[in-house]
């Protein structure tokens, strides 16, 4: 390939890596910006209650079944038919992005008027939500090369490079559980200000997700790793840090 078509390939293969990313951010932006709105009714559709409550419910299961579901191995297997392997991390991304930013627009407040927590309690639920957040980042960095929308095999293939093998994270937070990610999700959950009767239905309908998809996602680890997770289950709680972080001797 020529010096100008090596330098075409580059452009796009390095703005396509940087929209996935600025996809992904984005979306989380926005699921943080819904987390803190106390009415976050975008596009109102003019349900009542319980209409409301069916048609948020099913936005919900929306996003649990594509979030879940395409990242199982047996769904990878079968999606390589028509996706290549180093493309699926990003179509991921796009696809989980979608969905979250869908579920964000279309969400229907339904019950009485929310409420808003006020003063010190408000400020301690605050602090929570900052601890939280800066335990993400604590998260990431201990992973090391975390590829948090999937970009990496891509920049691999066009720099010629192998793909790093998926290593087994026993660092940082992920000696107090085994799914910090999942953990402070629900923190950042039920840290919300915001007291309605529809921001219950999200909090309860995606904490039982995160405890099961947790579940599911530890099959995939054990035939990834096998032993070593087993050993790893045993000595690190899943989800909540309910004792004091487990030695890494518990581990080859």
């Amino acid at each position: 390939m020529n010096r100008v078509g090596r330098l075409c390939k580059a452009t796009i293969v390095y703005a396509f890596v940087a929209v996935t990313t600025v996809v992904g951010f984005g979306s989380l932006i926005i699921f943080g910006r819904f987390l803190s709105e106390p009415n976050p009714n975008v596009i109102g559709l003019g349900l009542n209650s319980a209409a409301g409550l069916a048609w948020d419910t099913l936005l919900c299961l929306i996003f649990f079944v594509q979030h879940s579901g395409m990242v199982r191995r047996s769904f990878r297997r079968w999606s390589e038919r028509w996706i290549p392997p180093y493309l699926s991390g990003a179509v991921y991304t796009f696809a989980s992005a979608g969905v979250l930013v869908l579920l964000c627009v279309l969400w229907q407040p339904t019950g009485s008027p929310p409420r808003v927590v006020e003063g010190v309690f408000r400020e301690v639920l605050r602090v929570v939500s900052l601890f939280a957040i800066l335990a993400f980042v604590w998260a990431i960095v201990s992973l090391g090369g975390f590829d948090v929308f999937g970009t990496g095999p891509i920049l691999a293939r066009f720099r010629q490079r192998d793909t790093v093998p998926p290593q087994l994270a026993v660092k940082g937070p992920y000696r107090w559980v085994r799914h910090p990610f999942y953990f402070l999700v629900i923190v950042l959950l039920w840290a919300s200000p915001v007291v309605s009767t529809d921001r219950l239905l999200l909090n309860v309908l995606f904490t039982i997700w995160i405890i099961l998809g947790a579940r599911w996602e530890e099959r995939d680890l054990i035939a990834t790793f096998g032993d070593a997770y087993r050993r790893h289950q045993k000595a690190v709680p899943m989800l909540i840090p309910w004792k004091l972080p487990a030695k890494l001797g518990h581990l080859p």
